[in-house]
């Protein structure tokens, strides 16, 4: 869905609340219902219509009336099944099919009594079947319904609050950059949309998965005693209890057998030119475009702890901590995983030599596939997890690996991102280094090693990692921000080509997701930035506060005028605004005039003044809560202009019309199309 849609989506909410209560109250109703509840993402719901909320389209306690309802229709459901049914409830669908789940809440019901049903409803797994066991317990109607709704009235605020929050923030990073505010949305509902899906998996897979291994164990184990190296044989020793590292082993060599496969699945697409290779610049252009300044710096942040001035003190302390405790074998792998994973990157790179999206290094590095920060990460990050594991549970090796997976991640993603390397780069890296990690892990748990302190190992290569990190970023953030700068071309033109006709080779809107048009570019100035605020300044405008931790609070101060709050930045084209000015407007102290440039990358031939492209607009406050103030950018693209004008009199002026140019996708707007030409005199 593109942001024309969910514009048109959230106008329609706003014509038709009926329907986003009716879907509220349905939500919250059946994530009560027993076990049902378990497969239907009602929080995720509730989130969404907090979102909602913010945005002005819901009233919020009609929104937490609706949640509560539902909430207490569900649960009354569940508890009137349960009273119906007793004792017969365990053979009765759903019932049936999760008889360890129904086990699960009478024990919990048994130990916190009328409290489970005040607890139940925040308590995941249980939720939806504590009512169901009230009632076929027998607990009486009158204190079961005064907990239900009790519960009910605490439930809807936590589930909706957070949303509209939320929604309200994402109000902000919409107004900053709302490239950002998508990424950040998409990613909000991948990781939850993730977790859900993996934890209703776990739940209806468990029960079936520990059947189908109790009768292969049970197979295995029929013709005892048998050798070790028939079928029989090795499989009674990989679900042995007591040895773990077969089954290490075994899922190594799956691992093994997938990243290897992918890594020369992938070499074949882009040797071949199959498909893979239109997916790498359809992803090129579409992170390209969805850049912004606040994004690249956690980008190049990201991508600095794959630098060889980070990594290489991780392998030098971890090295020297293994030796220090007398670690041979373990170290000996440590050097062998990352010395010739390096080489082997390296090696390839120069076989396949395949460009990078733009040349931004030299010598043996400056070829992309595969990515040598995407293979590295992994094949560190990997293999410390590797030497961590054997000594932690299985808990613990669950975060490790995981948490490991992420930061490779994150960096893998950065280099997308920043436009260094091609997707199919990244995915190559990353499956080589799983294969290499992989690879090396079978060699490694085949003999027996000594006992490692994880915890010791773990906190040497953070500390590592951090020091290396905040050293490499200091001496090199003004380095890397220009070698991932987006590259945009210089270009120069005549004074009178502009005045006359040029002016309409310029951008006409301020462009943000997927060159979507949000606001018209009302404004051309060529000239000093200087020399415009100072003449702006002697007519009453002035610079506005800019953002800040502290001074986003003031944002939560609802006595403050417009001119007293901090302006947020807007983006074009994937930059912030240079120069951002603001105008009072008498009478209206909850409002403010916004003028706001941002280079044209084109300059006049003669005088070498730039040219610069910006609008005027009028911004109020909207107030989604009581307690919160949302800067929202008004309509009227022709008043705000004139004022401008009028502010400008004295010098070089000309008012052009722009013919047959789209609509915003933000909404209806008011523009005659024209735009205001000033240069700065000679």
């Amino acid at each position: 869905m593109d942001i024309a849609n969910f514009n048109t989506l959230i106008a329609w909410i706003a014509r038709h609340p009926e329907w986003a209560y009716a879907t509220v109250f349905f939500a919250a109703f059946t994530e009560s219902l027993a076990v049902i509840g378990l497969f239907v993402p009602g929080a995720l719901i509730m989130f969404g219509a907090g979102a909602i909320v913010a945005v002005g389209s819901l009233d919020l306690w009609t929104t937490l009336a609706w949640a509560a309802a539902g909430a207490i229709a569900g649960d009354a459901s569940s508890y009137w099944l349960g009273r119906h049914y007793r004792a017969e409830l365990h053979n009765r669908w759903p019932f049936s099919r999760y008889p360890k789940l129904l086990a699960k809440g009478t024990t919990f019901f048994h130990r916190h009594g009328s409290m489970s049903i005040f607890l139940g409803r925040f308590v995941g797994p249980v939720r939806p079947v504590i009512p169901a066991v009230a009632g076929m317990l027998g607990m009486p109607p009158a204190r079961f319904y005064a907990a239900n709704i009790l519960s009910a009235f605490g439930w809807a605020p936590v589930y909706i609050l957070p949303g509209v929050v939320f929604g309200a923030s994402l109000g902000l990073a919409g107004a900053v950059a709302t490239r950002l505010a998508l990424i950040f949305v998409l990613l909000l509902i991948l990781i939850w949309s993730g977790v859900w899906i993996v934890s209703r998996s776990v739940i209806w897979l468990q029960p079936r998965a520990e059947q189908g291994l109790l009768q292969l164990q049970t197979w295995a184990d029929s013709a005892l005693p048998v050798r070790t190296w028939s079928l029989r044989g090795m499989v009674a020793a990989l679900l042995d209890p007591a040895r773990a590292e077969p089954r290490a082993l075994l899922v190594f060599a799956a691992v093994l057998i997938a990243a290897a496969w992918v890594f020369f699945g992938i070499i074949e697409d882009v040797l071949t030119g199959d498909p893979l290779v239109l997916v790498d610049k359809t992803v090129y252009h579409l992170l390209q475009g969805l850049r912004t300044p606040f994004g690249d710096s956690v980008m190049i942040a990201l991508t600095q702890l794959g630098d060889a001035a980070v990594t290489l003190p991780v392998i030098a302390a971890v090295l020297l901590w293994l030796v220090w405790k007398r670690a041979w074998r373990p170290a000996a792998y440590w050097l062998a995983a990352a010395s010739f994973g390096g080489v082997l990157t390296v090696i390839f790179k120069a076989g396949f030599g395949l460009p990078r999206p733009l040349p931004m290094y030299d010598g043996s590095i400056a070829f992309g596939f595969p990515s040598g920060h995407a293979a590295m990460s992994i094949v560190i990050f990997g293999f410390l997890a590797v030497l961590a594991a054997r000594e932690l549970s299985l808990r613990g090796q669950l975060a490790v690996f995981s948490a490991m997976a992420l930061l490779a991640g994150l960096i893998a993603f950065s280099r997308i991102y920043l436009g260094a390397h091609w997707l199919s780069d990244v995915l190559g890296g990353l499956s080589f280094g799983v294969a290499w990690v992989a690879l090396l892990g079978i060699a490694y748990l085949r003999r027996p090693a000594p006992a490692l302190a994880a915890r010791g190992l773990l906190t040497v290569a953070a500390s590592a990692l951090i020091v290396g990190a905040v050293i490499h970023a200091a001496n090199q953030h003004s380095a890397d921000t220009a070698r991932y700068a987006v590259q945009r071309p210089s270009k120069v033109m005549a004074q009178q080509d502009w005045w006359r006709q040029g002016w309409q080779t310029l951008p006409a809107w301020r462009i943000d997701i997927e060159g979507e048009y949000e606001q018209p570019l009302t404004v051309q100035w060529a000239g000093s930035l200087d020399f415009l605020r100072a003449r702006l300044a002697a007519q009453g405008w002035r610079e506005a506060l800019p953002v800040s931790g502290k001074r986003l609070l003031l944002w939560l101060d609802t006595h403050r005028t417009a001119m007293q709050w901090p302006l947020l930045p807007h983006v074009h084209d994937g930059r912030y605004e240079t120069l951002a000015m603001i105008y009072p407007l008498k009478g209206t102290p909850d409002q403010r005039l916004v003028l706001r440039l941002w280079s044209s990358e084109i300059m006049l031939q003669t005088s070498r003044a730039p040219i610069w492209i910006g609008t005027v607009i009028q911004e109020r406050i909207h107030r989604p809560l009581a307690w919160f103030n949302l800067p929202q950018d008004g309509k009227d693209f022709n008043a705000p202009r004139q004022v401008l004008f009028a502010s400008l009199s004295g010098l070089p002026t000309r008012f052009v019309r722009r013919d047959g140019e789209p609509r915003s996708a933000s909404g209806e707007i008011v523009w005659d199309k024209n735009v205001l030409l000033i240069y700065q005199p000679e």
